[in-house]
């Protein structure tokens, strides 16, 4: 699995400001069966969104993120000192009588090179009949086309409702909340704007920068160095090129969303909230 050092590579550009709440937040905090108060363990915390609106809901925060750069964030911006950047693992080494009546890890599962491992680190960290919840890329979401940022080092593992069921059932968890995305506009014109290669853009602005998959996929040195150069005005050409097709393909998904909906797609989002059995 990638280290520290190369999240902050790839995802720094995020460390400047506070993030959205993302669906998996929004689901965990309007769920019933979730407890309404209790010491909470964010793993994965990015750049605190989510521990801000869970400390605002009446819970003790703490939190973990490899992205060093994302911790200070979090410490000097918002003032919560209890945020770590360490893996799960190395968390627990460190603090081996702290638990926790909830442990959430959003977007987090997915990244994950051993997942059984990772989860038996979280279960350590869990107090008798403590919660667990997760947000994963859902596996059987729509996709036209195949999801750039679905492959390693970024996600290892894809995850459908059933994976999900019996990976937490066979580790000793009961499953209480359960919950698929649907497609939305957003995701129905991001799906449009795959399907609708066309190949025009590129002879238009020439030299294009590669992918975030490729960039991820390079060696650390050369990554940096790509990261940190300046764009040229072709390339910019290209970006401004690319956002243009993708607000037509917004106006397409608003005709086109009522048929998405019937069909009954599905978005990226898969959402569980689940209890421990010991």
């Amino acid at each position: 699995m990638p280290d520290g050092h190369w999240y902050e590579q790839m995802y720094g550009q995020r460390d400047a400001r506070l993030l959205p709440l993302e669906p998996g937040h929004n689901y965990f905090l309007i769920d019933p069966l979730v407890p309404k108060s209790g010491d909470l363990l964010d793993v994965g915390c990015g750049t605190g969104n989510f521990l801000l609106a869970a400390r605002s809901a009446g819970f003790q925060v703490t939190g973990t993120e490899l992205d060093p750069g994302a911790v200070r964030f979090i410490q000097t911006k918002f003032g919560i000192e209890n945020v770590f950047p360490l893996a799960i693992a190395g968390f627990v080494a460190a603090n081996p009588s702290r638990k926790f009546s909830v442990v959430t890890f959003f977007e987090v599962l997915e990244h994950q090179a051993d997942p059984a491992a990772f989860l038996r680190a979280i279960k350590s960290c869990l107090a008798p009949r403590a919660y667990i919840a997760l947000s994963v890329p859902n596996r059987n979401r729509w996709l036209t086309g195949p999801d750039v940022l679905d492959y390693p080092p970024n996600h290892f593992l894809r995850w459908s409702p059933a994976a999900v069921k019996n990976f937490l059932a066979a580790t000793g968890f009961e499953i209480l909340s359960l919950r698929e995305q649907p497609a939305g506009i957003s995701h129905t014109a991001q799906m449009i704007n795959i399907a609708l290669r066309t190949g025009l853009s590129r002879p238009i602005a020439g030299s294009v920068q590669p992918a975030f998959r490729e960039v991820m996929q390079m060696p650390p040195d050369q990554a940096a160095s790509l990261l940190a150069a300046k764009t040229t005005a072709r390339q910019r050409l290209f970006s401004a090129l690319s956002k243009a097709k993708l607000a037509v393909c917004y106006l397409l998904a608003f005709a086109a969303w009522p048929v998405v909906r019937l069909q009954k797609r599905k978005g990226t989002y898969l959402y569980c909230l689940a209890r421990s059995r010991d």
